[in-house]
């Protein structure tokens, strides 16, 4: 565990790579149809509009980093 963390506080990393491997287990956050639908007709509470745009933000940086 020291030499994984040694290498990475100095930088020994290769970003591309750790980034790869992340993007191998992830995948970006769909919603359905019926959800979808629900957020539209409905006026969710702002604490529910905080979630969905951490869910976005989170979608964005896998789409700038994981690029098929």
């Amino acid at each position: 565990m020291a030499a994984p963390a040694a290498n990475f506080g100095l930088g020994l990393y290769n970003a591309d790579s750790y980034y790869s491997k992340e993007c191998l287990w992830y995948e970006p956050v769909q919603f359905s149809a019926e959800t979808k639908e629900w957020i539209t007709k409905n006026s969710p509470p702002g604490v529910v509009i905080k979630d969905i745009a951490k869910v976005a933000r989170n979608n964005d940086l896998y789409s700038e980093v994981c690029k098929k």
